[in-house]
């Protein structure tokens, strides 16, 4: 059932894309974001709190098959747990202005757990997405949520949700 559920989610999002989805955006951009970090509780955990996270983020305008664009990335948290990631993105533009973005990634990177949840392992994986707003100068203003787990590597997968709010800003 949530497959299907899924799948349809996926078809509707996709009757909005336009015709030329991948629109030329060719810059470089840094996104800087601030959010809350593991806002949804797992388990019992000693160090489940939610905290406050910011964000930094880099997309090179160098693109793989024509629309995936590598990322590097930093998130931090108030409880000092840091994460640093790599990986890959990409740019799907919803309506005619192509100004309604939603943007899938996925990364990996080391994960260090400070005062925070434990997830289990330092190598962790991150995916999700971000929706936002473009302007004609392309500074972008979205919101990104994504899920850091260990895909069961460690001895433990709690897994930790964030929702950060974003300020995209391109430059050559």
């Amino acid at each position: 059932m949530k497959n299907k559920l899924n799948f349809f989610i996926i078809i509707f999002l996709f009757s909005f894309v336009s015709n030329t989805s991948f629109a030329k955006d060719n810059k470089n951009r840094i996104a800087l974001g601030g959010g809350i970090y593991n806002f949804m509780k797992h388990g019992s955990d000693d160090f489940n709190q939610s905290s406050i996270a910011y964000n930094f983020e880099y997309f090179s305008k160098k693109k793989a098959f024509g629309f995936i664009k590598p990322l590097l990335g930093f998130l931090g948290t108030t409880e000092n747990a840091y994460y640093g990631y790599f990986g890959l993105s990409t740019d799907l533009y919803f309506f005619d202005c192509k100004c309604f973005l939603l943007s899938p990634s996925l990364a990996v990177g080391a994960y260090e757990d400070g005062d925070q949840i434990r997830l289990g392992h330092t190598l962790e994986f991150r995916s999700g997405g971000d929706i936002s707003y473009r302007f004609r100068n392309n500074v972008r203003v979205g919101v990104g949520i994504f899920h850091i787990s260990n895909a069961g590597l460690g001895y433990r997968n709690p897994g930790s949700e964030q929702i950060i709010f974003k300020y995209h800003i391109p430059f050559n």
